[in-house]
């Protein structure tokens, strides 16, 4: 009887399966100051920028203007990363664009929605991606 050797294989998960907000709390910064400037680099995990064409994301609506239709808003992973009344400090936001204005939700609804995530490349803001043609999926 022949015996082949056992070769272990390393699986990942497909970009599609990754956490996205595991992505996102990933990306790296780099500030640098001088007497005269300040610049920031961003360093984005390959398997977001993976997602950009197809991005999906669930989260936790923050509504940014009181109108009766919305087409931008944050979404953050948990209520309580809400940048302007959540208890845990400052987290993870994410910008998000719709394609069409939806009707305003009470804060803190969770939702799932699918878009084009942009990687902002610029040295000027801490801002490292958006979302842009959000469609809500759920």
């Amino acid at each position: 009887m022949r015996t082949l050797p056992l070769i272990a294989l390393l699986v990942t998960a497909p970009p599609a399966l990754a956490n996205p907000w595991n992505l996102i709390e990933a990306i790296e910064y780099k500030e640098t100051e001088t007497e005269t400037s300040w610049s920031v680099a961003k360093i984005i995990p390959d398997d977001l920028r993976a997602m950009a064409d197809s991005f999906e994301i669930t989260g936790y609506y923050v509504p940014v203007e009181a109108q009766a239709y919305v087409s931008s808003f944050l979404l953050v992973p948990d209520p309580a990363d809400c940048p302007f009344c959540g208890e845990n400090g400052y987290g993870p936001s994410l910008e998000v664009k719709m394609k069409r204005a939806v009707p305003d939700m009470p804060e803190a609804t969770k939702i799932t929605l699918r878009g084009t995530l942009h990687i902002d490349n610029s040295p000027e803001t801490y801002r490292a991606v958006y979302v842009t043609e959000g469609v809500l999926i759920d």
